[in-house]
């Protein structure tokens, strides 16, 4: 068969939803797109952390030009509010409007926390008699303004002519006009800026976006992302290019992080332990290979890729997709701190770069078999499931002395993106529910209005540095886009079991591997078996409403029913 002729286009790749749903949150919520930009476009020497699922560079142009979208608007509604407050100090409009406000935000508040705990309904009230005390002061200049005038006018009225005094005051229904044309030119602005938002992501990031070729892509030359500042613009191509290597022998990923945690990326940890081991000779110990961090590493890699292929051991054959890596972590100020060794450079070539992506094959060799203080070497085994909506990570780290071996364990999740920026997935493009938000947002603007004109001046530097003070926050990563949305907890029960399989399944092969390896090597495996079967059972736990007839150790959380396990499980009431 003779190949055809005819130019193929490229394919259109499907937009995932993750990605969809971060896209929603930039639009939707104004301090998502304000941490996004702050954590990634802001700093030119911050590294990229690697974020599973997500395309990056999509999600920091919407992100980008929801910023600048918002910035126009709130410095156009800070000049019509302007000329309206002139005119409303002497029509008593804006008094009315700051009544109508208060007790509209009042209510919306009320109702969102009126179910919530008694702590959140006293943070709502002050919330609300603040806001009221705040407002109180504006309301009664404004009042003094409305009488003042109409005093003013009614005096001046009797010596003048056609309603115009002759001491200059003007005519009170031009404040009236000036004010109403002003009041309907911001419900304008709101009304047509929610039905571009709800156009944009209903056309571009609705569910069709999922098929390939479903949905269009946004045009990238569109005016919210052409107004945004040079240098965000300049700084998003590094993250079109992504992570890339330095060279060919930088295989092993390096994360430079800030903070606490150094796992970016892989959300919050969950039930960590760690252990030594004592390393007792068996009497045949003759003629074995020696027992090396590289070793267990290797081993335990793979022991664990064995899951691949147990096939319906977890659903939609889930684990097929297991990916099992290498990563060294190091923190930023460390790096710093340590400027002056030559092995720096592998790390941070530059000071007015960002820190390497990846880690020559030398100094990642030196880190596999002796961690440094400031620079450690984990295992690393990641598996999104739900259609990457939830991601499960292990991190396992060792170091193998002349008579113990330590092993410590740190399993991760990511749980799901909020609720919030998933309601992507019930907007329509011809409904009313933007007008309506629109309307809601133009009675809010007396109480919203402070907030409105600081977004709209304000301005994201680089962090403060010079040659002699540098800055650590410059070049740690701290939290990717999917941790800057994400749930506190899995959305529902089977994501939270699921989430609690693949943990137990990735911690299940650990244990073989690493007692094949003692025995392997000449060591006794009995000792690091006992240790790590009494460490899973203790582990166990079971959080939500259960009625299973028996629990064993561990903590249980939530209402459970039937005959109660050993003697130290717990049972606490959330």
């Amino acid at each position: 068969m003779t190949q055809s002729t005819q130019s193929v286009a490229p394919a259109v790749l499907a937009t995932d939803d993750s990605t969809r749903y971060l896209v929603a949150a930039a639009h939707l919520d104004r301090e998502y797109a304000e941490d996004a930009v702050r954590e990634f476009l802001v700093e030119p020497t911050r590294q990229i952390p690697p974020s599973p699922g997500v395309d990056t560079a999509t999600v920091l142009t919407e992100a980008l030009a929801a910023r600048t979208r918002r910035k126009y608007r709130d410095a156009l509604l800070a000049v019509l509010g302007a000329v309206f407050v002139w005119c409303g100090l002497f029509t008593g409009l804006l008094t009315a409007w700051l009544a109508v406000a208060f007790v509209v935000y009042a209510v919306r508040l009320w109702r969102r926390n009126r179910d919530g705990s008694a702590r959140k309904v006293l943070v709502t009230v002050v919330k609300i008699v603040a806001l009221g005390l705040a407002s109180l002061p504006l309301a009664i200049i404004a009042g003094f303004g409305f009488f003042a005038f109409s005093e003013l006018s009614d005096l001046s009225s009797g010596f003048g002519y056609g309603g115009r005094s002759y001491s200059g005051l003007p005519d009170l229904d031009v404040y009236w006009a000036v004010s109403v044309c002003c009041a309907l030119a911001m419900l304008i602005v709101l009304v047509a800026d929610r039905i571009a938002v709800w156009h944009l992501l209903t056309t571009y990031f609705g569910r069709l976006a999922r098929i390939p070729g479903g949905a269009p892509k946004p045009p990238a030359d569109r005016l919210s992302f052409s107004l945004a500042p040079p240098r965000f613009r300049a700084e998003l191509q590094r993250h079109r290019i992504g992570r890339v290597p330095s060279g060919p022998d930088a295989l092993t990923p390096l994360i430079v992080h800030r903070g606490a945690n150094p796992f970016v990326g892989a959300g919050e940890s969950t039930k960590p332990w760690s252990m030594v081991i004592p390393l007792t000779a068996d009497a045949d110990a003759d003629e074995k290979p020696r027992l090396t961090a590289r070793l267990l590493y290797r081993r335990i890699a793979e022991k664990t890729a064995e899951l691949r292929e147990s096939g319906p051991l977890a659903p939609d054959c889930r684990l097929r997709d297991l990916v099992v890596t290498g990563r060294v972590f190091a923190p930023a100020d460390k790096l710093l701190d340590h400027l002056h060794l030559p092995e720096i450079r592998h790390y941070l070539p530059h000071l007015n770069t960002a820190p390497q992506a990846f880690l020559h094959d030398v100094e990642a060799g030196h880190v596999h078999d002796q961690a440094r203080e400031w620079s450690r070497y984990y295992l690393c085994m990641e598996l999104e499931t739900w259609d990457r909506d939830l991601v499960v990570s292990a991190f396992v780290h060792c170091a193998v002395g002349a008579n113990e071996l330590y092993l410590e364990w740190t399993p991760c999740v990511l749980p799901p993106i909020a609720d919030e920026y998933r309601a992507l997935d019930k907007m329509v493009n011809n409904g009313v529910r933007p007008l309506w938000e629109g309307f809601v947002r133009w009675l809010l603007l007396p109480v919203t209005s402070f907030g409105r004109i600081a977004n709209a001046f304000r301005m994201r530097l680089p962090l403060p540095h010079d040659a002699h003070q540098l800055n650590p926050d410059r070049y740690g990563a701290g939290r990717t886009l999917r941790e800057l949305a994400s749930m506190r907890h899995p959305r529902n029960y089977f994501q939270t079991v699921d989430a609690e399989r693949y943990v137990r399944l990735l911690e299940s092969k650990l244990v073989p591997a690493v007692a094949a390896t003692l025995q392997e090597c000449g060591y006794s495996s009995t000792v690091f078996e006992r240790r790590a079967d009494a460490q899973m059972i203790n582990n166990i736990t079971i959080s939500g409403t259960n009625n299973a007839p028996m629990i064993f150790g561990g903590e249980s959380h939530g209402d459970i029913s039937g005959p109660s396990g050993p003697a130290e499980t717990t049972a606490r009431t959330p």
